[in-house]
């Protein structure tokens, strides 16, 4: 079976795919369902109109502009690439006007925050503050047993330092309120803004744990599409059981949009896999993400594979922005 994302974002050019996938795919979370009726702050309101289909089909045409703003940063962490398709998107659109991005607000020279996007919706008549953050959770039970939901704190990212509660905190309560502070109010006083609405549009893929499956954290719905990941030692056996007949491992370069295969990808058989994955994963420690590659060279599925002993054994000193 094909990624449903694929069939949805069908474009050639991985940087179109990743602009598609980063902007209009459908959120992790709904910040709005977290939040409640009477929430301060929704899901992002820029959806995939017909007219902005025609503009990433007419991208992915002629790439040239998006390949140049992309290269502007080359080799940039993968949080900031994704914040730059948004300013990318926000910069193009018709329909809006990007006022300020990365704006940072200062308390006698301590930094206390960023605005991550500020910009002026056309078709509402209002001034949006954005906050983006894509994210991967790796399933990991902690508490929960007879539940309908897991509890945020279960979900950890492939470091296993990074935590979905932790970041749900950091956005709902600090980043996407920076702008009731003093120095935030002035900070936008100087943009002329007086009114904001807030958003925030937090993407990413959650994967359940192969052995050991919960149920779907709060804010999920509806019911996603888990990735999964399983730990080295249970990868034969999911190799063996797994109808695919050919590989890639992701560079974190292309964690965004599901995968499509182009002239220049390695593409390695089960056996070769499970080789590279144990020798990888003896020395790094670090969990690694694989898609599976159908016939037509379109990604299957994915998931990640971990050091045994994942997460006690993680000591990756690697953080991601988002």
């Amino acid at each position: 079976m094909k990624s449903a994302a694929i069939s949805a974002f069908p474009y050639r050019t991985q940087a179109v795919r990743d602009l598609a996938w980063a902007c209009f795919s459908r959120p992790m979370l709904s910040i709005a369902k977290i939040a409640g009726e009477n929430g301060y702050v929704t899901d992002c309101g820029l959806a995939l109109t017909p007219a902005r289909q025609r503009w990433l089909q007419q991208l992915d045409d002629n790439p040239a502009p998006l390949l140049a703003w992309v290269e502007r940063q080359p080799g940039s962490r993968l949080g900031l690439q994704f914040e730059r398709l948004w300013h990318f998107f926000l910069e193009q659109d018709p329909t809006v006007e990007l006022v300020a991005h990365n704006l940072p607000v200062r308390d006698r020279g301590r930094t206390l925050g960023e605005f991550d996007v500020i910009y002026w919706c056309h078709q509402r008549q209002r001034h949006f503050h954005l906050e983006l953050a894509v994210k991967f959770y790796l399933a990991h039970r902690d508490l929960t047993t007879t539940e309908p939901r897991s509890q945020w704190r279960e979900w950890l990212g492939p470091n296993a330092k990074d935590r979905l509660d932790l970041k749900l905190d950091q956005l709902l309560h600090r980043q996407i309120r920076l702008g009731e502070q003093i120095q935030g109010r002035a900070q936008l006083a100087k943009l002329g803004i007086t009114d904001l609405c807030r958003e925030i549009a937090i993407k990413g893929y959650l994967f359940q744990s192969l052995g050991d499956p919960l149920p779907s954290p709060p804010g999920v719905t509806p019911p996603p599409e888990y990735a999964q990941w399983l730990p080295l030692a249970g990868l034969q056996r999911f190799l063996a059981e797994l109808q695919a007949p050919q590989f890639l491992i992701l560079p974190k370069s292309r964690w965004l949009s599901p995968a499509a295969a182009g002239v220049q990808d390695e593409l390695i058989s089960r056996s070769i896999l499970a080789e590279r994955l144990h020798s990888a994963l003896t020395i790094t420690r670090r969990a690694m993400l694989v898609a599976a590659i159908d016939p037509d060279g379109v990604e299957q599925c994915r998931f990640f594979v971990t050091p045994d002993g994942w997460p006690a054994t993680s000591h990756s000193t690697d953080t991601e922005r988002s």
